[in-house]
């Protein structure tokens, strides 16, 4: 074989839809006891809350995938996985906007402090730093500044590349396996947690089930050729079936969530779903509709890493804002998402061009 890799072009489409998903988590906040006890406002919200969980566990698959798929094609050209040239890649993506929003976070804390405007506490620096920021919330919560809170999700992220990396370097004749069987913990953890909301939510252990299912999507699609001619030819009828049944699914979810069986399958089931939707994406011949042919999309999807990162600073300059101004629903709803919206674009298209990059020419030097 020629060094051919796969690019897969749905991919950044499916990754600012992911986004979208978080944003509606995040985005719909109000004072007014009025706007909370509206029934539109009720309903959007707590739909925006369970779009935005499942859409983070998307990214979870999204990346679980994209990396297994790598690796694998790294050893069939290579013969071997060069973990150093992994990490590096890995740093050169997650780390520059990373450590510039945590400088931000410190930096606010101290000013806040510093003139006597009162702060709430961040964790340690050190959590950080070393990746472990979803620990300190299982431990002591999440009432700290809000644009930190998102970061845990990449400690998330970063426990599971060292982890997975070194399972490639090492084990890989038995990625198979490894992957059903991290579903499998995921599944035991999230029985004898059930009752504990942080850990469920914020402890690695109950996301490998995401990873697990992604990295299974990609040996599949790399490995099983009949697999993938029997994916392309799916028929427009099954197609939309499984949509609807994912759809089905999560208008469902508010009643569903108070089932503990539910609860506990929640996040595999999901992951399945996204899996499906990778792989419809990428092959089928008869889809309804490929994400990628809006093309603004794309390019969203190119810079959802900071999308992700500065949304949250742009909800904090909004609620500060909001404060001085009177409440109303229209606000709440739809003056306030499309401002933040419209701003966070704007913010992570410039830090995407002139900072983060420059970093990412570099990651060609580390490639195979």
């Amino acid at each position: 074989d020629s060094y051919k890799t796969k690019y897969f072009k749905e991919l950044n489409s499916l990754r600012f839809i992911g986004f979208i998903g978080i944003f509606f988590g995040h985005v719909f906040f109000s004072n007014s006891p009025e706007i909370i006890n509206s029934k539109l406002y009720a309903t959007l919200f707590s739909y925006g809350k369970i779009l935005g969980f499942i859409s983070i566990d998307s990214f979870f698959v999204l990346s679980s995938f994209l990396i297994t798929w790598k690796a694998l094609e790294e050893i069939k050209f290579t013969s071997e996985f060069q973990l150093k040239n992994f990490l590096i890649r890995r740093s050169l993506r997650i780390w520059p906007l990373y450590f510039l929003i945590v400088f931000i976070g410190f930096l606010l804390e101290y000013l806040k402090s510093h003139y006597f405007l009162g702060s709430e506490k961040l964790p340690s620096l050190w959590n950080f730093i070393l990746f472990i920021l979803n620990y300190d919330i299982i431990e002591n919560g999440y009432n700290f500044l809000f644009f930190m809170v998102f970061m845990w999700s990449i400690s998330v992220e970063e426990q599971f590349y060292v982890f997975w990396a070194i399972t490639i370097k090492w084990f890989n004749k038995y990625l198979f396996e490894i992957s059903f069987l991290i579903i499998f913990i995921s599944l035991f953890f999230r029985i004898y947690f059930i009752n504990d909301l942080l850990s469920l939510n914020f402890h690695t252990a109950s996301a490998l089930g995401n990873f697990g299912i992604g990295s299974l999507t990609a040996i599949l699609a790399f490995k099983y050729q009949h697999f993938i001619n029997k994916l392309k030819s799916l028929s427009r009828n099954k197609i939309l079936f499984f949509y609807v049944t994912i759809f089905t699914f999560f208008i469902l979810m508010p009643s569903l969530l108070e089932n503990d069986f539910f609860i506990v399958i929640q996040r595999v089931l999901f992951s399945i779903f996204f899996s499906f939707i990778i792989l419809e994406q990428t092959y089928c011949e008869n889809s309804i509709f490929k994400v990628s042919r809006i093309k603004y999309f794309n390019f969203f999807g190119k810079i959802s890493y900071g999308l992700y990162c500065y949304h949250g600073i742009m909800i904090t300059i909004v609620l500060q804002i909001s404060g001085f101004l009177s409440e109303s629903l229209l606000n709440s709803l739809v003056i306030y998402p499309i401002l933040i919206f419209v701003s966070t674009l704007i913010i992570s298209h410039i830090s995407f061009r002139f900072y983060e990059s420059k970093f990412l020419k570099l990651k060609s030097k580390f490639s195979f």
